[in-house]
């Protein structure tokens, strides 16, 4: 067994990234709620409006807030806390919750476009932010937890090796349909999530410090702002 978690970017932070803990929070309460309440084929009314299923436009915003499990909903919130609060605390708060839900927006009808199948979770979202932060902090360091099988560590890697694995992944899961992850809507929310995130930077919309990395558009572009 292999457990692999990131639980800290080194990134500085120079406000308090509050609009992400608003969303957790937020996220953590009507998850909650639903599954305790119902179960994974029926989460009761009126959470069940809240699938994404078709192109209904209450499912396409609010599968983000829907989890089928505490461990489905603890996984995706520490990528959410992990990343989230990097990008937020060095953004204006009120673009960063519309820009979160625009890229949940893209992972909801990529997934739409490829599969049929009803989804809820926050991970295409999730993995949209995950973009955000490869094209803003590629080369930064991720702090990662690991298990394998009883022994526990930890190491570092950059923003992009991170984010290059779970591509493999996603496309992989993809490919062969393995398991029901919605494997699409994490790919489409990571691809809008760095074009996003370059938009984003060409038009100084995050504030960078002397401490952080080459960012994406940087090597585009082939240079370096001291």
């Amino acid at each position: 067994m292999l457990l692999f978690v990131p639980y800290g970017i080194n990134a500085l932070q120079q406000r308090r990234p509050i609009a992400n803990w608003l969303i957790i929070g937020g996220t953590v309460i009507v998850s909650v709620i639903a599954f305790t309440s119902g179960n994974e084929e029926d989460f009761g009314e009126p959470f069940n409006q809240l699938v994404l299923f078709g192109w209904e436009p209450i499912g396409m915003f609010g599968h983000m807030l829907l989890h089928l499990d505490i461990i489905h909903l603890a996984g995706n919130m520490i990528f959410l806390w992990v990343f989230g609060n990097a990008l937020c605390a060095n953004m204006n708060g009120f673009l960063y919750t519309g820009i979160y839900v625009l890229v949940g927006l893209f992972a909801a009808a990529a997934h739409m476009a490829f599969d049929d199948m009803p989804a809820v979770g926050a991970s295409g979202a999730i993995n949209g932010i995950i973009g955000i932060a490869l094209a803003v902090y590629p080369r930064d360091a991720v702090d990662v937890f690991y298990l394998f099988i009883i022994k526990p560590g930890t190491f570092q890697m950059p923003v992009w090796g991170l984010a290059f694995i779970w591509l493999v992944f996603d496309i992989f899961g993809a490919l062969t349909s393995v398991g029901s992850v919605a494997y699409f809507a994490h790919i489409g929310g990571f691809f809008a999530g760095i074009v996003i995130g370059l938009v984003l930077l060409q038009f100084e919309k995050i504030d960078l410090t002397i401490y952080d990395r080459e960012t994406l558009l940087e090597m585009i572009k082939g240079e370096k702002v001291d």
